[in-house]
């Protein structure tokens, strides 16, 4: 952090909550490796509780991560704020200096080399004069100069202070997010556990219901999508990283013909990412929003953003899609920026049915359109589902597309 200065004191305690939270991260990251796992296992009620209890303990640690977070990032605000108020006061003693100064200077102004010429018998004491004269304009100006830089490391220090309490805020949201989440995958896993009464045989029975009913919407994305073109049909070339990973965690599904055909479809139209649950999920790239909705099936909780990218053949406009959060916090018509929040990850739509089975769970849907032609269509089994609406259009692999 610019201009800034750690009492030793909060230097150590920062560290401690460093090393802490290296840990906390490595645990997460090694639950989040074992729910992936879990996930490429088949569906059974063991399996399934399994997912559970690891995504709960990952939303435990994500819960103290966050407190960590929050810890270091007080004391980064209590020691910006000490280091402003020091140069706040070298900046009030270093006016009080440079005022005595003009007052000599205007002592000594008064006097032209004229008179101090004509005034001295003792040239040797004429040119003291000259030189104490010039002394104090030198001290003048790098008091100046020095004023100018205090104040500088001031307006930075400043700006760094408002950017950790914008974050602390964040953090307290993210935290908040984090708390809820956790109270939902408890209360998944008891409704799991009610609905099937521990037995295997009813949960895959119930499995096989809740896929039954999702078979329908699930094919009606991908008639949507397929007639907007035939699979390559069009092309696209970028380098990599014009659009930014929206999330940080593990991918469970790739694009195109995953395998997934059990689910009711053969073609996936973006990549799916795995975190614990309320991660924060950021826009890829500059934009404004198309729409954000919600609903009980489809992509659940969505947004849509219009870019402007860069290819080797020119501008090129397309729309990323972020799917089945469980907040989002943008609207319609929104300017954003890339790494702007855009919400929190989550299981809303397809992946919140009473059991959705290993593949299936809390994580982002991130699909990249071909803005020519992408479309909201409202859902084909509103009285089913409720009122829900879905984002359609020619398709491209997002990770043609992304990079840090």
């Amino acid at each position: 952090m610019s201009g800034v200065g750690f009492s030793n004191a909060n230097a150590d305690t920062r560290s401690q909550l460093q090393d802490k939270l290296a840990q906390l991260n490595s645990q997460i990251n090694q639950l989040s490796s074992n729910v992936s796992s879990l996930r490429q296992q088949g569906a059974s009620l063991k399996n399934e509780i399994s997912i559970y209890d690891s995504q709960i303990s990952a939303s435990e640690l994500e819960i103290q991560a966050k407190n960590t977070e929050i810890a270091d990032t007080n004391l980064q605000i209590d020691d910006l704020q000490t280091q402003i108020e020091r140069r706040q006061q070298e900046i009030v003693e270093n006016r009080k200096i440079l005022s005595d100064l003009i007052v000599q200077l205007n002592e000594l102004d008064a006097n032209t080399f004229l008179t101090m010429t004509l005034g001295s018998d003792d040239f040797s004491a004429f040119l003291d004069q000259v030189q104490y004269n010039q002394s104090v304009n030198e001290q003048v100006y790098n008091l100046v100069q020095r004023i100018r830089d205090v104040k500088a490391k001031l307006e930075s220090q400043q700006a760094d202070l408002k950017a950790q309490l914008v974050r602390l805020t964040e953090l307290a949201e993210e935290l908040q997010q984090n708390q809820d989440s956790l109270n939902d995958q408890r209360d998944g896993r008891q409704n799991l556990l009610d609905q099937t009464q521990g037995q295997e045989t009813k949960y895959q029975k119930a499995l096989a219901s809740s896929q039954n009913q999702q078979a329908d919407v699930l094919k009606e994305i991908q008639d949507l999508d397929a007639a907007a073109g035939p699979a390559g049909s069009k092309s696209i070339s970028v380098s990599k990283g014009v659009l930014a990973y929206p999330m940080d965690g593990i991918m469970t599904q790739g694009y195109g013909n995953t395998g997934f055909t059990s689910l009711g479809y053969t073609f996936h139209n973006g990549i799916d990412i795995a975190a614990p649950a309320g991660k924060p999920i950021y826009a890829a790239a500059d934009g404004t929003v198309v729409k954000c909705d919600t609903g009980e099936t489809a992509y659940g909780n969505w947004c849509a953003i219009k870019h402007s990218i860069t290819t080797k053949s020119g501008a090129r406009q397309v729309v990323t899609l972020y799917g089945h959060m469980r907040k989002f916090v943008m609207s319609t018509g929104q300017t954003v920026k890339r790494g702007d929040l855009v919400g929190y990850e989550g299981n809303t739509g397809n992946t919140s049915r009473l059991l959705y089975g290993p593949d299936r769970g809390y994580h982002l849907h991130f699909s990249v359109f071909d803005a020519s032609g992408f479309k909201i269509t409202p859902g084909a089994y509103p009285k089913v589902y409720g009122p829900y609406s879905v984002p359609n259009g020619y398709t491209y692999n997002p990770l043609d597309f992304l990079g840090k």
